[in-house]
């Protein structure tokens, strides 16, 4: 007997009628289809890898494949960028498993132990300083089989090998240990992917028995760094085996590394993505209720074919050709005119000007009163998307709707730009922080890097020295946040349309970048400008002489190095590291004495810094003298292990560290601190000067194996 014919649901018919307005993509859809209907031994892809510019349709296009698949009775899950970790991925991708009716079971019940445990520890006020921190960072770095077993404690540490469990990592290990106690809850804490990941592959197995699968992970461009090298140890089957009914579909601006994925190219499908057709386009259109042929052409004409932006001009259905008014005009003055609200009209304009959204950035906007209601209008939206650290307008539409603003309402530009300087600035101030520990904190840099962009965007010409004398600041302090300094006036520039910001923000990007490239002469140009320019002021001088003197070294001009460090030496006499790195110019000259001295006048100025004592040991070797350099580096030792005893996490310390006990002759230990830093997560500029700093070495030493196969492993981690 034939059962009943079930009745639609209305979410059956909302689906289908969503399905039944997609237009376009029918090559990639059709492969997809194609191969989703093949047994799995029979299907030619497992990967699924869609890739194109911002507002091309690719999370739409996923949308698309995830509603194929469910009609094909696939289970289907979806993780993006809101996720920052893999135990995150892996716990958004079960909760909507689970809300399908196919709850993992076993991964489900240990990653509720998992976020309540690292909850309860990173809010512990009596947790030892820099844990929490240490938690997050480990947790987003951390790659399958990274850990290693405490011999004889049966508790783990993550990233460090036997002779990295010291110090503050070991006073870690056993704050975890003895504030849990159950030792697989302690393994759990401090190994969660290597824990978790496993269990979900074995709950995704039982679940493959009844049902195809399909997991999809979108915005790949900001998940790669910490899912790349799961994905790869994944594949190649280190935690378990894989359904063979699974398929991945995975979506970002690029695509998947071909030499990172190599091993399973002739598994992946890779769909690049233009814009629409005409022809693609006018169908939309034509779905959304849009048939006059002059506003068809018109949105055409504006959207230049791009998905989000004919989605955009389609949202109010515009049909008649007084609403389109000059073809000419830009796509933001015919979005603005399709939308009635006067006060929704003026934020979708206004709020293009931040560079992340959330409630009180909409009321700095538009005041306290309508805050609410205008934010929740404006997520909506279709160029306005969840990003993790709140909401953001997608590049493509926020970048015309910025032109836009600048062009019609300038006053309105300047007048909201120094508005939001004024809200970050005062956020930043209430964090209450000193000079010396500002400049570290992510908080008060994100803050800054707020601030240095609306000043600029509020007055590009009034701000620029300003911009300019605190990018050598920051220069001073972190390497790494002047990078991002440089990229924010890059921004400014290009927003502004203002030559003299955007051509500063180019050269201030490309010299740093031609620096780790080491194509020097690049890098000699920048700070060669900077030096030349007027409003760089005499604190600052030195620092721009310290970084060409310091190029000029690596360049093997050692003469127009010594001019550098000469002249910053004479604007700052009591410069410690200045005087320094003159002596190590002199030493790589083979001018020993003028080294030593040096050497001697840095420590007298400074005693505490422990390179001082590394770089005059260096010059004793050279003089035969290695009683005295015995000694040096054996305090240059001390000086650097207190530091890392207080905080591991430096990784600049660490290199240090490695390299005066490979200039001692304590090979093993050198060896221990290279790993540490490496299994850390050291950042790659802090490794580029490591491997600089080995350069100098071996230029004093050339035979030394083992500082050449320290630098030959630094290196290949800068490869990969």
């Amino acid at each position: 007997m034939t059962p009943p014919k079930k009745s639609k649901s209305l979410q059956d018919i909302l689906k289908q009628r969503s399905q039944s307005t997609f237009v376009g993509r029918e090559e990639q859809i059709a492969l997809f289809r194609q191969n989703m209907a093949r047994s799995p031994e029979l299907r030619d892809y497992f990967i699924f890898n869609v890739w194109g510019q911002g507002g091309v349709g690719k999370s739409t296009l996923l949308r698309q494949f995830r509603k194929l698949a469910e009609d094909a009775q696939f289970a289907t899950a979806l993780t993006s960028d809101v996720e920052t970790s893999v135990p995150e991925a892996l716990g958004r991708l079960a909760d909507q498993l689970d809300q399908q009716g196919h709850k993992l079971n076993q991964f489900s019940e240990r990653y509720k132990v998992y976020r309540q445990k690292k909850q309860e520890l990173e809010s512990d006020p009596d947790a030892p300083q820099g844990f929490s921190a240490f938690m997050r960072k480990a947790i987003a770095k951390a790659s399958l089989g990274a850990a290693k077993q405490i011999p004889g404690s049966g508790a783990v540490t993550p990233f460090l090998d036997e002779d990295a469990i010291s110090s503050q990592a070991g006073e870690w290990a056993s704050y975890v240990a003895k504030r849990i106690g159950n030792k697989d809850e302690v393994r759990l804490v401090q190994e969660p992917i290597e824990t978790l990941t496993p269990l979900f592959l074995q709950d995704l197995c039982k679940l493959a028995e009844q049902k195809n699968l399909l997991l999809i992970f979108d915005v790949y461009e900001r998940t790669s760094p910490f899912l790349d090298g799961w994905f790869g140890e994944l594949l190649e089957g280190l935690p378990g085996d894989l359904p063979a009914n699974l398929m991945l579909a995975i979506a970002g601006r690029d695509e998947l590394d071909k030499n990172r994925w190599a091993d399973w190219e002739g598994a992946i499908a890779r769909l690049p993505l233009n814009p629409f057709t005409e022809e693609e386009a006018t169908q939309f259109l034509t779905r959304k209720g849009i048939t006059n042929p002059q506003v068809i052409n018109v949105i055409l004409r504006l959207s230049g074919c791009l998905p989000l932006l004919v989605a955009t001009l389609a949202a109010e259905s515009p049909n008649d050709p007084a609403q389109i008014g000059d073809p000419s005009g830009t796509a933001v003055e015919r979005f603005l005119k399709w939308v009635d609200d006067p006060k929704r009209r003026q934020l979708a304009l206004d709020a293009a000007l931040p560079r992340t959204l959330n409630r009180d950035v909409i009321a700095v906007l538009q005041g306290e009163d309508t805050a609410d209601e205008l934010f929740a209008w404006l997520r909506t939206m279709p160029f306005v998307e969840e990003r993790s650290d709140g909401w953001a307008y997608h590049d493509i539409a926020r970048s015309q709707m910025l032109r836009h603003k600048r062009r019609t309402s300038p006053q309105s530009w300047a007048d909201l730009h120094g508005k939001l300087a004024d809200y970050y600035d005062n956020l930043r101030t209430s964090l209450r922080l000193d000079e010396k520990h500002q400049w570290k904190d992510d908080t008060w840099q994100t803050y800054s890097l707020h601030i240095l962009y609306h000043r600029l965007c509020q007055a590009p010409q009034r701000q620029l020295p300003l911009a300019l004398n605190e990018f050598l600041a920051a220069l001073k302090e972190t390497r790494k946040f002047a990078q991002r300094w440089a990229e924010n006036i890059l921004d400014a520039g290009k927003n502004t349309d203002c030559a003299e910001v955007l051509r500063w923000g180019e050269q201030l990007v490309e010299g740093l970048t031609a620096y780790d490239d080491k194509c020097y002469e690049t890098t000699v140009e920048l700070f060669t400008a900077l030096l030349n320019d007027s409003s760089i002021t005499i604190q600052w001088q030195p620092i721009a002489l310290s970084w060409r003197g310091q190029t000029y070294r690596l360049m093997k001009r050692y003469e127009a190095a010594l001019q550098d460090f000469d002249r910053e030496i004479e604007l700052d006499p009591k410069d410690a590291w200045a005087i320094a790195r003159r002596g190590i110019t002199y030493g790589l000259m083979k001018r020993d004495q003028g080294a030593l001295a040096d050497f001697d006048q840095a420590i007298e100025l400074d005693s505490n810094k422990d390179w001082g004592y590394y770089d005059r040991a260096l010059a004793y070797q050279a003089l035969n003298q290695p009683d005295r350099a015995k000694a040096d580096l054996d305090h240059a030792i001390q000086l650097a292990q207190q530091e890392y005893d207080e905080n591991p996490e430096d990784h600049r310390n660490s290199f240090n560290l490695a390299l005066y006990h490979l200039a001692a002759g304590t090979n093993q230990q050198s060896w221990r601190f290279y790993r540490d830093a490496l299994n850390r997560g050291a950042p790659l500029s802090s490794i580029q000067t490591a491997v600089r700093d080995l350069e100098d070495f071996l230029c004093l030493f050339p035979g030394h194996e083992w500082a050449a196969k320290a630098k030959t492993t630094l290196e290949k981690r800068l490869e990969t």
